[in-house]
């Protein structure tokens, strides 16, 4: 399961890097602008929602074997 996550954001990163990359040179967004972004509160919540539901989804597996465990 770990070596699946650190593949995935393995290729998050390289695809973020190239998107960060490509709206610096067409001058669109700098790095600078991007490190600075502040996400306003529905922002904010909105991650937090979408965090908390890929965790559950990820940890779904080890939950689901801890009930299997627990049945026996």
């Amino acid at each position: 399961m770990v070596m699946a996550l650190t593949g995935e954001v393995s290729v998050l990163h390289e695809r973020l890097d190239t998107i960060e990359r490509l709206l610096e040179v067409k001058g669109i967004l700098s790095a600078t602008e991007i490190e600075a972004y502040e996400p306003d509160a529905k922002v904010t919540k909105e991650r937090e929602l979408w965090r908390a539901e890929y965790i559950a989804r990820v940890l779904r597996v080890v939950q689901e074997e801890l009930e299997t465990l627990n049945q026996s």
